[in-house]
């Protein structure tokens, strides 16, 4: 059974897409895209390092 796209769009919002924040990025130019992509990954580098540095001090504790 094929689904209408009224109907895809339903369930996408059932199971958790969030509209509103796509449109959000897609209004952003290109670049502002990038400058956020850029600060997203930085962070979750950062994050990553965190984790690391408390994994391994918790085996130097341990």
């Amino acid at each position: 059974m094929l689904l209408t796209p009224d109907q895809i769009i339903a369930e996408a919002q059932k199971a958790g897409v969030d509209f509103e924040l796509i449109e959000h990025n897609l209004s952003l130019t290109p670049d502002e895209r990038a400058r956020q992509h850029d600060a997203a990954l930085a962070l979750m580098l950062e994050l990553k390092r965190i984790g690391e540095e408390t994994r391994a001090h918790a085996r130097t504790v341990a």
